[in-house]
């Protein structure tokens, strides 16, 4: 097969970073493990991008590098593949697989289009503010492979390939932005506004209520939803169709009015699986990851058999799967080797003589650049959190401040489809990684302005 410019491109940058790393200066900071770390990540990066060689080739690669350039042991090059987020991956395709299958999705769509059909761009917003709603209380990546089925449904109205093809760039574009927008209106919302509370816990004895945490996301929220919307829409303008169209597609959706069984167990597992989500965030062994594998598990029992073991295989990506999985071994080969330590001493300040403003706009800039070579947001997290306290003590800033602009900022990880939301859309074949950057940069910056004006506000009336 004969390889494009681009490919040719990606691999001789790929191999340059492999080669020209080899002479980066080290130090005591930055060891050659940390540099080799760095330089395999950004490697991984230019493979992916200009997609030179398959994605899953890319992801099988690059963790056995960490081990041949002396990053990490074999027992650690791995180590992502092992963690519990991977068997959540697997688990919410099993949902995906039951919804789509029952008739669940389709009653939703139905719904929706009748409530909001009068365009597809109005159709687009309701979507965004239904998938923001319940991702204040859900994982945002159970939110949205909730919705994508759903979606997918939506988009066999279109006969024409490059209409549906278009509409489908702007919906899957949307869903998991809009997923990561809802999930910072409540700590329960992501488990990285938990762990963002439990840092502060542990480094000044502070801590932020779920009250408090609602004061500072939810007025962002508000406003950066239809400003994301309008984004998505001008940047990816969806194919329109008649009113018609759509009243004639929901003629054609048969949905009995009585449902059946399956829809039944399914519809009773998925409200006990939200509710046990919903009991975790104040009752820590009601584990996410574990809620959905045995909620899955469960669909697959004999004699309920939502759908079949070879069913749930055939509903899994496996270059997802793959990605997310060479992503973490990387990120977590950067954290072992104190590359990301250095990265931090290195990009944030010990202090700023600056207005608060533009204090919290230059760090609200740095989260979203280290969410590109460390795009592991538990890693960067723990990474930042140290630096970002002392940062605002030197500042007369608040600590709460500061770490509520951690969360916010590295919750919104669009700007390449590296972390598991988009993912999961983005394994679809809809858009390309261009294409997401391209809509992210204006959320990002956008947001950046937003944190900055609204957190000193909101701290001065809750008295922080």
């Amino acid at each position: 097969m004969k390889l494009s410019k681009k490919q040719i491109i990606g691999f001789a940058l790929a191999l340059l970073v492999l080669v020209g790393m080899n002479f980066f200066p080290t130090s005591e900071a930055l060891t050659v493990a940390g540099r080799n770390a760095i330089g395999i990540l950004i490697t991984m990066l230019v493979l992916l991008v200009s997609e030179a060689i398959p994605i899953p080739v890319t992801c099988l690669v690059l963790p056995a590098f960490l081990v041949l350039f002396g990053c990490v042991p074999m027992r650690d090059a791995y180590s992502g593949f092992s963690n519990h987020i991977m068997f959540f991956v697997l688990a919410s395709f099993g949902i995906s697989a039951a919804i789509t299958k029952v008739n669940l999705s389709r009653r939703m769509l139905i719904a929706l289009m009748n409530a909001f059909g009068g365009s597809v761009k109005t159709l687009l917003f309701a979507m965004m503010v239904c998938t923001a709603l319940i991702s204040s209380i859900v994982s945002n990546v159970a939110t949205t492979a909730v919705f994508l089925p759903m979606l997918l449904d939506f988009l066999n109205i279109y006969s024409k390939e490059t209409d549906k093809k278009k509409t489908g760039q702007a919906f899957m574009i949307a869903l998991p932005i809009a997923s990561m927008i809802g999930g910072m209106m409540t700590p329960a919302g992501s488990s990285l506004n938990l762990l963002c509370i439990a840092q502060l816990e542990t480094l000044t004895g502070m801590t932020i209520s779920f009250t408090q945490w609602m004061v500072f996301g939810i007025p962002i929220t508000l406003v950066i939803l239809p400003i994301s919307w309008w984004l998505v829409v001008k940047l990816n303008p969806p194919a329109e169709m008649s009113k018609e169209s759509i009243a004639g597609y929901l003629s054609t959706l048969t949905v009995s009015k009585k449902w059946d069984i399956k829809e039944k167990t399914t519809a009773l597992i998925m409200a006990v699986m939200f509710v046990l989500w919903v009991l975790s965030s104040w009752f820590p062994y009601l584990q996410v990851t574990a809620i959905a594998i045995v909620g899955v598990g469960i669909m697959m029992f004999p004699k309920i058999e939502i759908f079949t073991w070879k069913e749930f295989e055939d509903s899994i990506s496996w270059e997802a799967f793959f990605l997310l999985g060479a992503v973490m071994c990387v990120g977590n080969a950067i954290v072992a080797t104190k590359a990301s330590t250095w990265l931090a001493a290195a990009l944030v300040p010990a202090a700023l003589s600056l207005p608060v403003f533009f204090v919290l706009i230059i760090t609200s800039l740095l989260v979203f650049v280290l969410l590109v070579p460390v795009p592991v947001a538990p890693a960067l997290i723990g990474m930042l959190a140290a630096p970002l306290v002392a940062l605002a003590v030197n500042t007369a800033i608040s600590p709460i401040i500061m770490i509520m602009l951690l969360g916010l900022c590295v919750a919104n990880c669009y700007l390449l489809p590296l972390d598991t939301v988009p993912l999961i859309t983005y394994m679809t074949g809809y858009y390309k990684m261009g294409q997401l950057a391209k809509t992210a940069l204006p959320h990002q910056i956008i947001l950046t302005v937003l944190v900055a004006v609204w957190l000193p506000i909101a701290g001065m009336m809750l008295g922080i």
